[in-house]
């Protein structure tokens, strides 16, 4: 490595972590528990890397009169609860990780998470050593680009990298004239990926990948 400062942008959900391992559960436990319809998996994946807002509304409209902020605070409660005992990194991401910071790669976090969220799968699962930057939109933000600016101010890199599994991670770096690398292995699908500089198909590849799209010699 040069001593130029390369920076890489994780995204959280369907890039490090496997969200289904706990939101589809929470969201399925707690409308049970409320005497509701269970919500099917394709339809609680389908907002995975959506806005906090319009997840909590849709399982708002779910839910009868008057009931649904019970509801829908429950159903957070249990999915931060599900972090550590039911939730999974990809199979490779702390070596992966490692590998990075060896490398001298600067990271960070973006995520369109809720903070609590953010944090919980941060510290269960021993990733905060990684990143020194951590972003999540919850409500604050507009959305990914003005979260990796922020980063880019925050870090000052002279290169960057976004690795996500959704259009907007591609978009945020290519917005900054970043790099957009497709985490193919997550909940996007091909069409997200179409303008993405390179896709990968397991978070170990994320090295070989970056020397490429870095042009490290």
């Amino acid at each position: 490595m040069t001593d130029l400062k390369r920076l890489v942008i994780f995204d959280v959900d369907g890039t490090l972590f496997r969200t289904d391992c706990v939101t589809v559960p929470a969201v399925q436990r707690t409308f049970v528990k409320f005497g509701l319809a269970s919500p099917d998996r394709k339809t609680i994946l389908g907002f995975f890397g959506k806005s906090v807002a319009s997840y909590e509304n849709w399982m708002a409209e779910q839910c009868p009169p008057g009931q649904a902020p019970k509801i829908v605070a429950a159903a957070n409660a249990l999915e931060l609860q599900l972090v550590g005992e039911e939730g999974l990194l990809y199979s490779g991401v702390q070596e992966t990780l490692e590998t990075l910071q060896t490398q001298k790669y600067l990271m960070a976090i973006c995520s369109n998470g809720p903070q609590a969220y953010v944090d919980e799968v941060l510290d269960q699962h021993r990733l905060r050593k990684f990143f020194p930057v951590v972003y999540a939109r919850d409500m604050q933000y507009s959305g990914k680009k003005e979260m990796v600016r922020l980063i880019l101010d925050t870090m000052a890199p002279d290169d960057f990298a976004v690795i996500g599994d959704r259009h907007d991670d591609i978009e945020a770096a290519h917005t900054w004239n970043g790099h957009g690398i497709a985490a193919a292995y997550g909940f996007g699908d091909p069409e997200e990926w179409r303008n993405a500089d390179m896709k990968i198909k397991d978070i170990t590849q994320a090295p070989d990948s970056l020397t490429r799209v870095f042009n490290i010699e």
